[in-house]
């Protein structure tokens, strides 16, 4: 196996940091959480959309940062990680609804037979279409991890919509590094990708972009510095909206939670802390910690 990922334990142990394992019975069965799950911080874009709608929904984020990053590994292994990670935890809490906040792992599941789930649960998939339909010069860029790109979902929505606009797609892993970087308070350039946008685009076809679709949840969190390197692009296509207002079309009128939580659960205890710091610094809190013992 490759060295990058780590062997799937079938009995993994979730946890609330470097130390603590999560123990299910900390969730009572009365607060059940929407789970949000990403391998890393790149979900935090969707979290921020679902407190906008949902404001008193309890939030569980799920970071499989044992098999960081997802965007270089084999869509299979990613979608039978995925689907084995959500089940497992399903024997511990019962979400109201499940949703996949990472676009290489809903392409994944998407495309292996792995998406029905147990519970009720949504994915995201970058919003070629839609981009189309908001683009005025249709001059269309699409960025997204290697795995998202190579997916038949998207190479079938590209060639779907070649006759309707002239759309670049740039495959990049090295936005999800800067994205964690950039949020764990550590000073990253995109010099890099700047430099992988040139080999990509003459400067002309650059400055007519007025569309840029964000295929990976981790990209909004860099939209600042993206606009520098597509100036003249002016419509930011994000689906985490869409998807937090399906959410909330399940959910209305069945949450109903004064102080709601909002908590982190890790894969590995290895920098759960620095991870944590994010979390931290985006609102989500602690419970209370099991004493000893796997989850299983």
């Amino acid at each position: 196996m490759d060295a990058d990922m780590p062997p799937f334990d079938t009995s993994p142990i979730f946890w609330l940091n470097s130390e603590d394992i999560f123990d299910g019975t900390q969730l009572l069965s009365s607060n059940n959480p929407i789970v949000v799950f990403d391998s890393g911080v790149g979900g935090l874009t969707v979290t921020r959309q679902l407190e906008n709608l949902i404001p008193n929904a309890n939030l569980l984020y799920v970071a499989d940062n044992e098999w960081f990053p997802y965007g270089n590994k084999p869509g299979f292994a990613i979608a039978q990680r995925v689907h084995k990670l959500l089940d497992l935890l399903c024997v511990q809490v019962t979400p109201l609804a499940i949703v996949v906040a990472c676009n290489t792992a809903s392409m994944a599941l998407l495309e292996h037979g792995f998406d029905k789930l147990r519970h009720n649960y949504f994915l995201i998939y970058p919003p070629i279409v839609d981009a189309i339909d908001t683009s005025e010069n249709k001059n269309i860029v699409v960025l997204a991890t290697p795995s998202t790109m190579k997916s038949k979902h998207v190479i079938k929505n590209l060639e779907k919509t070649e006759l309707r606009a002239k759309i670049w797609p740039i495959a990049t892993q090295a936005l999800v590094a800067l994205s964690e970087a950039r949020l764990k308070g550590e000073d990253m350039s995109l010099a890099s990708f700047a430099e992988q946008v040139d080999s990509y685009l003459t400067e002309e076809q650059r400055l007519s972009i007025d569309t840029v679709v964000l295929g990976c949840t981790h990209f909004p969190h860099l939209i600042e510095d993206l606009r520098i390197i597509f100036p003249n692009a002016h419509n930011w296509t994000d689906p985490a909206k869409k998807l937090a207002t399906q959410v909330l079309s399940l959910t209305k009128g069945i949450i109903a939670t004064d102080m709601p939580f909002k908590t982190v659960l890790f894969t590995s205890k290895r920098g759960a802390d620095k991870y944590l710091q994010t979390f931290t610094r985006n609102g989500f809190g602690t419970i209370e910690p099991a004493s000893i013992g796997a989850i299983l």
